[in-house]
């Protein structure tokens, strides 16, 4: 019994601290530090990467319009553990992608990013 509520207490505050990256800027940060280079945020802005615009919860390799590809990326959704494994090592998700960024290696600095995207999806 206290191990399920110590479960449920951790996924509140968790959702709660995510909420608040994504809602105090602390997420838009974070991806303007480490994503803004290559992707945009606004629908249908494809640069060097394809827009992050709605990615979470989308199926990879999947981006409207954009023809960069670089293969690897299909057969699975945006979800928040493979954007965490793909945003700390690219190469574990798709041994072909030919992201140039260096990973971020912080884990609390991936939460933010990861945040900030959950809300760009919406509900």
């Amino acid at each position: 019994m206290a191990r399920a509520t110590f479960v449920v207490a951790l996924a509140l505050f968790r959702a709660m601290a995510m909420d608040a990256w994504a809602s105090d800027g602390e997420g838009r940060t974070a991806f303007n530090n480490h994503c803004r280079n290559c992707h945009s945020i606004k629908r249908g802005d494809n640069r060097l990467g394809p827009s992050m615009y709605g990615i979470f919860g989308a199926e990879a390799g999947q981006v409207s319009g954009y023809l960069g590809y670089s293969g690897g990326l299909t057969g699975f959704k945006w979800d928040e553990a493979t954007l965490d494994r793909f945003i700390a090592d690219p190469a574990s998700v798709s041994s072909v992608t030919t992201m140039i960024y260096p990973p971020v290696g912080d884990p609390v600095e991936r939460k933010k990013i990861i945040a900030f995207l959950r809300a760009l999806s919406g509900p």
